[in-house]
């Protein structure tokens, strides 16, 4: 009896875990053949070959494990990396008549990465390995087999069989022989691939990625159900799944206008979004207008349209996926949706009653979906999108796949500085070739933006670009600045802050830098109730402060009960509420625009309920984080706009500032992206686990920040204050400035901690740290010499 899994006492066969595997599969093809067929139309391949090729490679994914030694260890419960099963595959496969999709072996390459992903130095130091012996005979009837699983699982609808012919199947596999063999298929691919255009390329990676997610969930979901259903038994089990369709999870909206919009009249523009037939799509209009709601419109549209079965929605940070996140469970159920950043587990673990070890285990398993698209819905970031096409992260192959069969909403794509942006354009480039459908959104989309696309219908909220939410007033003055060496706060602004309080309205100050934010916040925060919030609180405590802001927000709509935030530039984006006045240091009106849609929220006039809703621009105190020559260009013409403004001002103010403004396309993403058709780096060489780049970045930091643990929460809790929801990031340029002097490290101190075989590095600081403030530091005079 061949061994395939091993839970505690109990095992399952190889024929079993095969049979599981196929059996989603079959759920997969039964839930979402006309996407395979859609998919297998617009590459030129055939449908049927497809799905037969895709068949046998789930069936011989594992047969690799049918050696003396693999058996021997499964039964003692060793493990064998000494004997890698998805390598001592490449012998046997290497010896069966298999009729190729491409001029490239894809299917080889999809079981020789099952447990990895491709990359150059895979499997590439053959000296670690050791020489397996194979079950020659088992080997030969296992492959017989095939037709049984062919029959017994209902294949036949879908494809006519016809029996793999075996040469000899060897009686060992050397490890010697084995690099041989892979180097050999790794010289030869890579120079065919080398000599194809870069279109060609793309078909490739878009045709491999496919059957190879297809591998992944079902090999994945068949071992995730055996390990459950293993759970306190004993023995030796065949096939045992018996609910495929639980991993085959399908969206089924009947009636998307009523399902999303309910009793509501849906705008001219969310018409327009869910009659179109364009694969690729640009909105145009203002905060607060059903944005999400007319995107949602087309995206259960395009499913249906293009033959798709996944929604992505690519956010522009963690904050605001998090947010999207808990919109949507709402709206389509937790079953439904999916979220995934450097930081989703402990967003999901905070949603989550935790009582032990099993409800973390689901948290995890939840994340991973998340990691790969599996849900119907998917949350995430852009820079998780990003990383999928260029392995930078270990199931980026995987999520690639997935994403071949989705549909994309990309959120404020005019809000990312200009090395994200184009990076942006080159994926917007990539994914029109791959012909996967996506829609961009902008509160602004500026000139300089649309010159950029081709072959995009552009819909615009004509009605919502009329109104004028707010009133612009612009003042020569600081909110803050500093003489000598202390701060001091605008006491005119703090006296008018008072009195608006006391007529009940709710205002935000928006401050370009952290630390004049937290200087800010101590001036008025005794005079009238106030919250900080900014990007260097530890995670938990940003997760509390949205929560706070969020609830605060609700007092007011119920209550009528005003209040005052006092903020970074965090807030563009970040959260979901409006205030009556704002206060904002000057800023690039593309971030002016963003930091509007958070006054007045879904406003139609500046003059309204016996208000004046206005913002009020002040001069910084230096042009950081901001480029020195944008600062004087939004000063130039800020003069021209001091007055009630419509989404059209905003607009023209930012191709005023940006008349001049070039986009270098495409960006290396393209150069990373064509290294990893197949092949390429080791994820770890890319990004970190967080999708943080290491080689190649999503984000430029001109800003270096890096991540410590605030020693008050090491003092309470020790080494469980080294979880990533009890860390901060502060700027580089704190620890930097410590290292110039004699006396090194004053603030901060290393701390190790052995996890398994390897040795993590932490960093405590000890600058003081409270849930109200942050950590209480000053900004150093070398601030922008560093920089």
């Amino acid at each position: 009896m061949i061994l395939a899994k091993k839970e505690g006492k109990a095992f399952q066969t190889l024929k079993g875990h095969t049979y599981d595997a196929l059996k989603i599969y079959k759920e997969y093809l039964r839930r979402n053949f006309d996407v395979v067929d859609d998919f297998c139309n617009r590459w030129e391949i055939p449908t049927e070959k497809f799905i037969k090729n895709t068949f046998f490679t789930i069936y011989l994914h594992d047969i690799g494990k049918i050696t003396k030694e693999f058996q021997n260890n499964i039964k003692k419960g060793n493990r064998s990396n000494k004997h890698p099963h998805p390598l001592y595959a490449l012998s046997i496969i290497n010896n069966i008549e298999f009729d190729y999709l491409l001029d490239v072996p894809i299917e080889v390459f999809a079981i020789l990465s099952h447990h990895t992903q491709l990359y150059d130095n895979l499997y590439a130091d053959y000296q670690q390995y050791k020489k397996g012996t194979f079950l020659v005979d088992e080997i030969k009837d296992f492959i017989k087999n095939t037709e049984d699983a062919y029959n017994t699982l209902g294949f036949s609808k879908f494809f006519e069989f016809k029996e793999l012919k075996i040469h000899e199947i060897p009686k060992d596999a050397k490890p010697l022989k084995l690099y041989k063999l892979r180097r050999d298929l790794w010289i030869i691919t890579k120079k065919y691939i080398n000599s194809l255009s870069f279109n060609e390329k793309i078909k490739i990676k878009s045709i491999f990625s496919f059957l190879f997610s297809i591998l992944q969930l079902c090999d994945d979901f068949a071992s995730l159900n055996f390990s459950e259903y293993a759970k306190n038994k004993e023995g030796t089990f065949d096939d045992i799944l018996e609910n495929s369709e639980i991993y085959v999870p399908t969206l089924n909206i009947k009636s998307p206008l009523l399902f999303i919009l309910k009793d509501y009249k849906p705008y001219k523009f969310q018409k327009e979004l869910y009659n179109t037939k364009n694969k690729f799509v640009m909105l145009f209009a203002p905060c607060g207008r059903g944005k999400t709601e007319g995107a949602l419109l087309w995206a259960l549209n395009a499913l249906k349209n293009f033959k798709r079965n996944k929604i992505i929605l690519a956010m522009p940070t963690q904050v605001t996926s998090n947010a999207m996140y808990d919109r949507l469970v709402k709206i389509f159920g937790e079953e439904n949706v999916g979220l995934f950043h450097g930081k989703s587990f402990i967003k999901l673990k905070d949603s989550k009653d935790i009582e032990d070890e099993e409800d973390l285990e689901e948290i995890r398993d939840e994340n991973f979906k998340g990691n790969v698209f599996f849900k119907p819905i998917t949350i995430t970031t852009i820079d998780h999108v990003i990383y999928s096409f260029v392995h930078g992260f270990s199931h980026a192959d995987f999520a690639l796949g997935n994403i071949q069969s989705s549909v994309i909403i990309f959120d404020e794509v005019h809000y990312y500085e200009k090395f994200t942006l184009e990076h942006l354009l080159t994926l917007f480039d990539i994914l029109r070739k791959m012909d996967i459908p996506h829609l961009l959104m902008s509160g602004t989309l500026p000139s300089f933006l649309i010159n950029c696309f081709e072959g995009y219908e552009i819909i615009v909220d004509e009605e919502g670009l009329n109104y004028k939410p707010f009133k612009l007033e612009y003042s020569e003055n600081h909110l803050i600045c500093k003489e000598g060496d202390k701060w001091k706060v605008n006491g005119d602004i703090i006296n008018e802050i008072i009195d608006n309080y006391k007529k009940g309205l709710s205002q935000a100050i928006i401050l370009n830098t952290v630390e004049r934010a937290k200087e800010f916040y101590k001036a008025i925060r005794d005079k009238v109730p106030a919250i900080l919030y900014h990007s260097q609180f530890a995670y938990k405590d940003r997760v509390n402060k949205e929560k706070e802001i969020f609830n605060l927000e609700k007092m007011r709509n119920r209550q009528n009960k005003p209040y005052v935030i006092v903020a970074t530039q965090v807030i563009e984006i970040s959260l979901d509420m409006s205030v009556d006045i704002m206060y904002s240091e000057l800023s690039p009106p593309d971030a002016l625009g963003q930091r509007a849609g958070r006054l007045h929220r879904k406003g139609r006039d500046w003059k309204e309920n016996g208000k004046e809703y206005k913002l009020k621009i002040f001069l910084p105190y230096k042009h950081l984080p901001y480029s020195k020559e944008l600062i004087e260009k939004t000063l130039d013409y800020i003069k021209f706009y001091e007055k009630p403004l419509n989404y059209r001002d905003i607009k023209d103010f930012v191709d005023d500032v940006y008349k001049d403004y070039n986009l270098s396309i495409p960006s290396d993403l393209k150069l990373f992206f064509d290294e990893a058709i197949l092949f390429g780096r080791h994820w770890t060489d890319l990004a970190t686990i967080d999708d943080e780049g290491k080689f190649f970045k999503v984000r430029d930091d001109k800003f270096m920040k890096i991540e410590v643990v605030p020693k008050v929460y090491f003092d309470e809790l020790g080494e469980n204050a080294l979880r990533a929801e009890y860390m901060a990031k502060i700027p580089v340029y704190l620890i930097l400035n410590e290292i110039k002097n004699e006396e090194g490290l004053i603030h901060f101190y290393p701390y190790e901690k052995r996890i398994g075989k390897r040795t993590r590095r932490y960093l405590i600081c000890l600058f003081k740290y409270t849930y109200e403030i942050g950590f209480d530091y000053r900004e150093e005079e070398e601030f922008e010499d560093i920089l």
